[in-house]
């Protein structure tokens, strides 16, 4: 009576075991390339173009038109500062110059009356000369008036204090109500277009380093992967830790933070030719790395020591990884080794 239910289970159990359809799954194929090996160190992300924004001449903020961790486009009004005195300066000095215009035509048809009377001899060439410097003087006078006004309306250009480039407001100085003066900074500005990571490297690696050369690196905060391009090598070593800095340039993102951490793998070898794996294929399970193979139609488990990251790829050194072997790249992620697989194409709808 108690062995029935018993066996009935089992049966019941193993029909359902073999009932169960293979899972589908996606492997990309692993192949064999000539790579730097990798250390990851730890950089700092920068803005490697910073500018204190100052305005060219003394007033006061009227409005300011930023906020911190805006981003700015190059010709942007950031601030403006108070033109009316100014623009009270240019009014007078614009009637002064209309006094003076009208002076000058009266000079002028003056001395054109006295040119005839002097070329006729019915006045004198000290009279003539006398209104030839009066016109003159008129005439230089209305120049001098002219500067003043390009000055007061180069002074109300500069009022408004613009954004120089494309950048982000890291910090804000100054608000509405505020004296400035030239040299005071109203904010700081950090170019977008000049992002890199900065991080120290030993001397003994100088020689595995190159500008130009691309670098991987990640903004672990933000869950951010990039391929950098080693832009400078500090010429100058540190004394004491033997270390030199070395400037990565990475493409800006809207979460960038100045001296934001980051993981560099900064190249410690010549090239060496390992196995190439797309990342899709890692699975981390309880500290190890490993990955799946198909054999026979099952999945089977492999561990894998990481060597180097290059993008969507990994380099592995593990001999039993091998060019032309299949792993899963989707649908690893439910897999239980010795599972039965069916391998679909990736553009595949079903």
């Amino acid at each position: 009576m108690r062995v029935i239910p018993a066996i009935m289970v089992f049966c019941l159990s193993t029909i359902s075991a073999f009932a169960q359809p293979p899972s589908k799954v996606v492997v990309a194929k692993v192949f064999e390339k000539e790579i730097f090996k990798t250390n990851q160190m730890v950089g700092v992300l920068e803005f490697d173009k910073l500018s204190g924004i100052s305005p060219e001449i003394a007033g006061l903020i009227e409005k300011v038109s930023f906020k911190e961790g805006m981003q700015i486009k190059k010709g942007d009004i950031l601030v403006r500062l108070n033109s009316e005195f100014i623009q009270q300066s240019i009014d007078i000095r614009s009637k002064e110059k209309e006094g003076v215009s009208i002076k000058i035509q009266n000079a002028e048809k003056n001395l054109n009356r006295f040119e005839m009377l002097y070329k006729e001899e019915a006045a004198t060439e000290k009279a003539y000369d006398d209104l030839a410097d009066r016109l003159r003087e008129l005439q230089t006078h209305h120049e001098m008036i002219q500067l003043q006004i390009d000055k007061f309306q180069l002074e109300m250009k500069k009022s408004s204090i613009r954004a120089p480039f494309d950048g982000i407001i890291l910090q804000k100085f100054k608000n509405e109500g505020e004296w400035v003066s030239p040299g005071t900074p109203v904010c700081s500005l950090g170019s977008t277009a000049d992002m890199v990571v900065n991080v120290a490297v030993s001397e003994d690696l100088i020689r595995f380093i190159h500008p130009g050369s691309n670098i991987f690196l990640s903004i672990n905060a933000v869950s951010k992967e990039f391929k950098g391009t080693v832009q400078q090598i500090t010429p100058v070593a540190d004394i004491a830790t033997k270390t030199f800095q070395i400037k990565i340039s990475v493409p800006y993102f809207q979460s960038a933070i100045q001296n934001m951490s980051a993981s560099v793998h900064v190249p410690v070898s010549d090239q060496m030719k390992l196995r190439m794996i797309k990342r899709d294929a890692l699975i981390r399970y309880q500290g190890k790395d490993l990955v799946y193979t198909i054999k026979e139609g099952k999945a089977t488990v492999l561990p894998i020591n990481i060597v180097v990251y290059d993008g969507e790829y990994l380099g592995v050194d593990n001999p039993y990884i091998v060019p032309g072997m299949p792993l899963v790249v989707d649908g690893n992620d439910r897999l239980k080794p010795d599972q039965e697989v069916e391998i679909i194409d990736k553009n595949s709808k079903d």
